[in-house]
């Protein structure tokens, strides 16, 4: 069995760019589609007809006149062919993210030569020739929007005036997610705080209280008594309400483009975003991100209800908070998941105090995670806001915070000051990828 293709963005030696030869004018009117006999007949037909006006013989006028319209009309005739082949794209895997495999199957019911066009980082896309179809395999290296297609139909005709490629189909969108990695050293809070009080119910009810059924014993109110479960029992028996906690936890993800592209050392990226301008960002904020959707896939596979906001107190995804359950926990992470194909850097900040890092609707709502799980990921914090922050641990216990900088040397004194709040903090090198970081076995 034929090995499917597979192209990779992140292989930058895997193919090597030819630039066209032909001017930007004729690619740009499509007569790059005329071969090296097309414009000798052309040029003939031109010649023919210049000495038809010197010596006014009107045989070769109408023979230069012929050949003049034979490469036009072969020219025409195959320029016709943009968009009549019917395509085929499908994309066969589940929305991919950043390092999956991505598999696409193009097909094609007219007889013609097809070669798929592929993002610019991929190279050359594959070619086949149809009726029939071809699958391929894409591994994207950046998240965001990406576009397939147009497809190239290759065209001649049996003078040989005419060999090229014309575009034919449509265009088809490929949202790609963050990179998932799997932690091994890092987010473990969720897990121990999964056997304390917070403990989630595995019920996949939202009923706040969780009823059972007791023996009366001396001081009980008359009003618990279930006297259904004392007719059966034959003794009085009582309603006991067992305060069930649903597991919370908090996401906050720095999303300032102030923060993620402020100094030369950040590596500047394009996020493409399909038919759209493409979005800023940087390596450090794609690491970020990274991580906070690892971690939330961590969370969510716990059973959390995970809330993602930005320094601002906006949410980063449209919630449900009063869906508690385990499905509806894991659901709320894949909707926060398929938004990171589209996540943008926040140019506009928030106007709050110098000293302040959180906007006060975010400030307001920390009070609500006492005993849960917070968990900040942060591009930038000075020393200022550092002593701010610090404040907060006597709100918030249990903090997990990750600062990602190009040089974690320069925020001793940063770490020191929030090592005594108790939480973890976790002061990264973000100038290498995210696998390196924190993954592996």
């Amino acid at each position: 069995m034929e090995k499917t293709p597979r192209f990779d963005s992140r292989n930058a030696l895997s193919w090597v760019r030819s630039e066209r030869s032909t001017p930007a004018t004729l690619r740009r009117l499509r007569l790059d589609l005329l071969t090296v006999r097309g414009w000798c007949t052309l040029g003939a037909g031109a010649l023919l007809m210049f000495f038809a006006y010197l010596f006014g013989r009107h045989e070769l006028m109408a023979l230069g006149i012929s050949l003049i319209v034979l490469a036009a009309v072969s020219w025409g005739l195959a320029l016709g062919l943009r968009g009549r082949t019917r395509i085929q794209r499908q994309v066969l895997s589940t929305v991919p993210s950043v390092g999956e495999v991505c598999r696409v199957r193009l097909s094609c019911a007219e007889s013609a030569t097809i070669q798929e066009r592929l993002p610019e980082s991929f190279g050359p896309g594959p070619k086949f020739e149809a009726p029939g179809g071809l699958d391929y395999e894409l591994v994207f290296g950046t998240r965001g929007i990406h576009q397939l297609g147009p497809a190239q139909q290759i065209v001649s005709d049996s003078l040989g005036l005419i060999q090229g490629m014309v575009n034919t189909g449509e265009t088809m969108d490929v949202p790609v997610r963050s990179e998932l990695i799997d932690l091994h050293r890092f987010a473990s809070l969720g897990e121990q705080m999964l056997t304390g009080d917070a403990r989630h119910s595995l019920s996949t009810t939202a009923d706040y209280y969780d009823v059972a059924i007791r023996d009366y014993q001396q001081g009980d109110s008359i009003r618990q008594v279930h006297w259904k479960a004392s007719a059966r029992q034959g003794k009085l028996m009582v309603r006991q309400e067992n305060h069930v906690a649903t597991a919370q936890a908090l996401l906050i993800l720095d999303t300032a483009f102030d923060d993620w592209c402020h100094s030369g050392v950040d590596l500047r990226l394009s996020i493409p975003a399909g038919a759209k301008e493409d979005l800023p960002s940087s390596r450090r904020f794609e690491t970020a991100l990274s991580l906070a959707s690892s971690i939330g896939l961590r969370y969510a596979s716990s059973g959390y209800q995970l809330s993602f906001r930005d320094l601002s107190g906006a949410p980063l995804i449209s919630q449900h908070p009063q869906a508690t359950s385990d499905v509806a926990a894991q659901s709320n992470f894949e909707s926060f998941h398929a938004a990171t194909a589209v996540l943008a850097l926040s140019t506009g900040g928030t106007e709050m105090a110098a000293s302040e890092i959180f906007g006060d609707g975010l400030h307001k709502e920390l009070l609500g995670y006492r005993d849960e799980p917070v968990i900040m990921i942060l591009g930038e914090l000075t020393m200022i806001q550092a002593r701010w922050l610090a404040t907060l641990a006597r709100t918030v216990r249990h903090a997990e915070i990750f600062i990602l900088v190009a040089h974690p040397e320069r925020y001793s004194d940063v770490h020191q000051e929030l090592a005594g709040t108790g939480w973890k903090i976790h002061l990264i090198p973000a100038t290498m990828g995210a696998e390196q970081m924190w993954g592996g076995a």
